[in-house]
């Protein structure tokens, strides 16, 4: 999805908008199951992104396919996949929930990060933990394991669907990462959810405000047609501070 400005927009849109309200846009459209479970940020002071998804697909080793996967192998796809991921993209890796081997270590994230990745985002384990964590590079994963991947798993495909945390997810769609976890929004109604995402985190800041005054909570949450109408003639009035609300 990387690319054009329109693109661009939509993408920076959502990193806008917060994973609860992600969550609650995609449910009015018929989508409930769409935040990861069982994730930690890495570091939860560096964990807001959002980019298209670039997938990779692990399955259980096979031992007779075990030097493939190793990264001076002519043919290995960690290889190839670290080196063609597109800046501002998201590294999405279906480790299957084996969070008892390293998906990526120090080398590998230095390399991603020089290349200018959004984030990476695994049901699988991390490590080098400390040295990840002093590149700046965002991270969710499912536990620190200190062993390489490649001691149980191996790559099957990239970019092809995979699931990640309990969730579907299709190359190019929006994966958004913020404190509260990470949530993927299909690519084909990112642009609609950032637009309303946007809105539904104003209406509800404005909201918020007239909470804090101490207003009663039935008829201004959720937003009866009356406040709704207040919300937009505060707007208008240049959304002045709550006490001139």
């Amino acid at each position: 999805m990387a690319g054009s400005g329109h693109e661009d927009d939509v993408v920076s849109g959502l990193a806008r908008v917060t994973t609860p309200t992600l969550t609650t846009q995609l449910m009015l459209r018929g989508l409930r199951n769409t935040s990861m479970v069982g994730l930690t940020a890495l570091d939860a002071g560096n964990c807001r992104f959002a980019g298209p998804a670039y997938t990779i697909r692990y399955l259980p080793l096979r031992e007779d396919l075990l030097p493939q996967q190793h990264l001076d192998h002519p043919d290995s796809l960690i290889a190839r996949a670290v080196e063609e991921i597109p800046a501002g993209a998201v590294l999405v890796l279906d480790a299957g929930g084996h969070c008892g081997v390293g998906m990526l270590g120090g080398n590998l994230a230095m390399r991603l990060q020089v290349r200018g990745i959004a984030a990476a985002v695994t049901d699988g384990g991390m490590r080098d933990i400390d040295e990840i964590r002093s590149l700046g590079l965002a991270m969710y994963m499912a536990a620190p394991a200190p062993p390489p991947s490649f001691t149980q798993l191996m790559i099957a495909d990239l970019q092809c669907p995979v699931s990640c945390g309990g969730v579907a997810v299709l190359p190019g769609d929006i994966v958004v990462g913020d404190d509260e976890g990470v949530v993927v929004v299909p690519r084909g109604m990112a642009s609609e959810v950032a637009a309303a995402g946007q809105e539904q985190d104003r209406v509800e800041a404005y909201v918020h405000r007239r909470l804090a005054r101490g207003e009663p909570l039935p008829g201004l949450y959720p937003p009866s047609e009356q406040v709704l109408e207040d919300y937009r003639r505060w707007l208008a009035a240049g959304a002045p501070d709550e006490r001139d609300t």
